[in-house]
């Protein structure tokens, strides 16, 4: 065990209408929590979901103590992120990271597109949560509780690899670390003849035989009855997508093992950086003398944008972190000039100069 998700945090404790009942602090058992875990385990996480607006999160890592939850699940960021590829427009994004409050030095946010729930989208005003409904969950069949969708994100955006892969790169390169959801890897869809959230809770998919791979069971026995269609087993497995470079699961290793090895995307501070562009997100992280840069187009059309990256590494030279195309950008004086494909996205490395990096 890594460490436990801890559900629901801010209303573990209810004692309303019990007679004599004890006032019970969250904070104190959170902080008693966290110290008998690391007593029994050092390296332990405890992964809190606190669903709460940006201000009042803080206070679950432990304040200035941190001394509660390791990581929290970062909502503002993720609910933001619908809302800007419902718009095509970056600002949402750009606005829930800025509006992140600052976090103990040993604390970590835990980005992510979708978890085994509804997506809720109750952080949004109800003429956002409609935006993002009318773009992603025209159904009524398709939403839940009235502020979250049933979904998965493939189905959600057509299909599109071009968007896909945008939204995954974004949450790779997110300030904190990433969580992935399984079968988000090899791009499953949802069922929506399964009641409520259970529609996104089906069976992995590992291969194109019987239930999928999951189970020689019959499919009576099965928890959930198995995705059907063009988001099924015949078209999405991991057998199917393993051993091709330029499957989705491919594409995922690659981006696994690059994230891994640009620290600063964990570790450092960031800045949000103003391209010009409302489509176009850039943010900036820097890490023990070296600076990491991502760039995210929103829009489905072609970008061209120039900007300051004024990084703490003077004079530092531009490492392609993604691409072996070199002709579409330049760097000088600490502007980058680049053209982005409709939702195209791009990772840099800033260096100094007599300093050598990974390849």
């Amino acid at each position: 065990m890594d460490g436990f998700r801890v559900d629901a945090v801010p209303f573990l404790f209810e004692t309303g209408g019990i007679p004599g009942a004890e006032d019970l602090d969250p904070h104190e058992m959170l902080s008693d929590l966290r110290f008998f875990v690391s007593r029994r385990r050092g390296d332990a996480v405890l992964l809190g979901e606190v669903n709460l607006p940006p201000e009042q999160l803080r206070d679950y890592f432990g304040d200035e103590d941190g001394d509660e939850m390791h990581m929290l699940f970062n909502f503002p960021v993720m609910q933001a992120t619908y809302l800007g590829l419902a718009r095509e427009d970056a600002g949402p994004v750009a606005a829930a990271l800025t509006g992140l409050p600052e976090i103990p030095p040993d604390s970590q946010w835990a980005n992510f597109v979708r978890n085994h729930d509804e997506l809720t989208l109750d952080l949004l005003s109800d003429e956002e949560r409609q935006e993002v409904f009318e773009a992603f969950a025209p159904d009524e069949d398709m939403r839940l509780f009235g502020r979250g969708i049933r979904r998965r994100l493939p189905p959600m955006l057509g299909g599109d690899q071009s968007r896909i892969r945008l939204v995954y790169s974004l949450l790779f390169s997110l300030p904190g670390t990433p969580v992935l959801f399984y079968g988000e890897e090899i791009g499953m869809g949802e069922n929506l003849t399964v009641d409520g959230r259970m529609s996104v809770r089906t069976p992995m998919q590992w291969t194109d035989g019987r239930s999928g791979g999951f189970s020689t069971a019959r499919r009576s026995r099965l928890p959930r009855p198995v995705v059907e269609g063009e988001y099924g087993p015949l078209a999405v497995s991991v057998a199917d997508q393993r051993r091709d470079q330029d499957s989705l699961l491919s594409w995922m290793e690659r981006m696994i093992r690059r994230r891994r090895e640009s620290a600063e995307f964990g570790w450092g501070s960031f800045e949000v950086l103003d391209t010009g562009d409302p489509a176009v997100l850039a943010h900036r992280c820097d890490w023990e003398g070296s600076s990491v840069l991502a760039v995210h187009n929103f829009s489905a059309e072609p970008r061209v944008v120039s900007f300051r990256v004024d990084s703490p590494v003077e004079d530092g030279e531009l490492d392609d972190l993604l691409s072996e195309v070199s002709s579409d950008h330049s760097w000088e004086g600490a502007r980058l000039e680049l053209k982005l494909d409709g939702y195209g996205y791009r990772w840099f490395r800033i260096r100094p100069a007599d300093r050598q990096m990974a390849p």
